[in-house]
């Protein structure tokens, strides 16, 4: 009798994602179709999988060439792409009050990383409150600072639509230049931050968060290594964006806002995509900084992507481990082989993917290889940085990002466990052990 393990959860949420891209694309398809900029389907479809990937790289302008439905199915989408397929489907399951089955619990918890379907209805109910409440929570100052440009109804508007857009981790904007505008201040940046960092935290690192907070525990080696990983990138990053660009990206500021821009920067990078400074003016160094932001990405459970905070923290503190000669221990917890392997495995296979859409790029691109690697790395990570090309790639060009997005949100780990077919008992098989000289 075949065991749960064998229904392929990676199967399942492969094929949810693509089953909400698909209905996506038919929906900004059709809505869009009377619209005085109709959209192709290409091109639907890319906007749809941006959307549903949370990654915020667009070939058409949000606010101006989507109809106003259509910018409410991008909404839609991304809320339901930045909380998982299998935290939507369980939702609605709730809500009509049908009872969660194991096979469903499994589901919900598997998509991060959770073995066990303990406590999953109420981890449901904790994810929902939490993000309903930072989401609704960062509109009020964001209706209040787009109050100043717009009438009420657009202000609100655009302040739900880029609550759920940061939380999300997503980066798409109603705003024509995006956030620019608004480098000059503290209050909108600021906000966005907020929901950017606790949307790429994971519901677990916050949940461990309050029980600590009220219970006195220990944070788990996952939390700890993540906030650990997080500070690092962040402070770091801006450090390094402020170093590189204070004479250039971020030039034209007083030297509190070059740090809150470059802050900015450093924390969007890692997934979200908006950004206050113009992409194109970084230096060639602050875009390499701005790339191994994007390649790290969130951490597991968020709503962002990247190869993700643990998958670096481990690799990091594996190959420190090993030049001191010691094992790996995090939170005073020993980190087993097995976990240090698949992180390997899910860094490499990344690398790879992103190498293999820069080079399909260049074969049918025109750009410079800088600027068609960037579109690649940013498409990966589920990031909708970009140095202005993204409207005029070809169709092959918004095929291979379309993938590269696609790939990037579900995890290419779990698209290929999911697409092939592991030999249970071949693993079973024992070898001798040898020797290979490395390095």
């Amino acid at each position: 009798m075949k065991t749960y393990s064998s229904l392929r959860i990676e199967k399942t949420i492969t094929l949810g994602f693509l089953s909400l891209i698909a209905a996506g694309t038919l929906l900004l398809w059709t809505l869009n179709s009377g619209h005085e900029k109709p959209l192709s389907l290409l091109d639907a479809l890319f906007t749809s999988t941006s959307a549903v990937c949370v990654t915020g790289l667009v070939v058409v302008d949000t606010g101006r060439d989507l109809a106003p439905a259509s910018q409410w199915v991008v909404i839609v989408l991304i809320q339901l792409g930045g909380l998982g397929v299998m935290t939507a489907a369980t939702a609605i399951m709730v809500l009509l009050g049908r009872r969660v089955g194991i096979r469903q619990r499994l589901l919900f918890t598997g998509g991060f990383g959770v073995e066990t379907p303990s406590g999953a209805v109420k981890l449901l109910y904790r994810m929902l409150g939490f993000t309903f409440i930072m989401e609704i929570a960062a509109s009020i100052p964001l209706f209040i600072v787009f109050l100043r440009s717009f009438s009420p109804g657009e202000a609100l508007f655009d302040a739900v639509f880029h609550s759920v857009s940061a939380f999300c981790n997503a980066g798409f904007s109603t705003l024509r230049g995006g956030l620019e505008g608004y480098s000059g201040q503290f209050l909108l940046p600021g906000v966005i931050m907020i929901l950017i960092v606790t949307g790429g935290l994971g519901f677990l690192v916050i949940g461990d968060l309050f029980v600590r907070l009220r219970e006195r525990s220990h944070l788990s080696a996952h939390s700890i290594l993540v906030l650990r990983t997080t500070a690092v990138l962040v402070a770091g990053g801006a450090v390094l964006l402020l170093a590189s660009d204070s004479a250039r990206g971020l030039s034209g500021h007083p030297l509190p806002l070059k740090i809150w821009n470059a802050l900015f920067q450093s924390v969007t990078a890692r997934t979200a995509g908006f950004n206050t400074i113009p992409i194109p003016s970084f230096s060639s160094l602050g875009v390499f900084v701005l790339c191994i932001l994007v390649v790290i990405g969130a951490s597991p459970g968020s709503t962002g992507g990247g190869i993700k905070t643990t998958t670096a923290g481990l690799l990091f503190y594996s190959s420190l481990s090993e030049i001191r000669g010691k094992s790996m221990a995090i939170g005073n917890r020993k980190i087993s082989d097995g976990n240090v392997r698949r992180a390997l495995a899910v860094a490499v296979l990344y690398i790879l993917t992103v190498l293999l859409g820069i080079i399909l790029l260049c074969l049918f691109e025109p750009f410079p290889f800088g600027t068609l690697a960037f579109e690649a790395v940013s498409a990966m990570g589920t990031v909708g940085l970009s140095l202005g090309v993204t409207p005029s790639l070809s169709a092959p060009g918004k095929v291979i990002i379309i993938l590269l997005m696609f790939w990037g949100r579900v995890g290419i780990l779990t698209f290929m466990y999911g697409m092939i077919s592991r030999d249970r008992e071949a693993s079973k098989i024992t070898f001798a052990e040898t020797n290979i000289p490395v390095g």
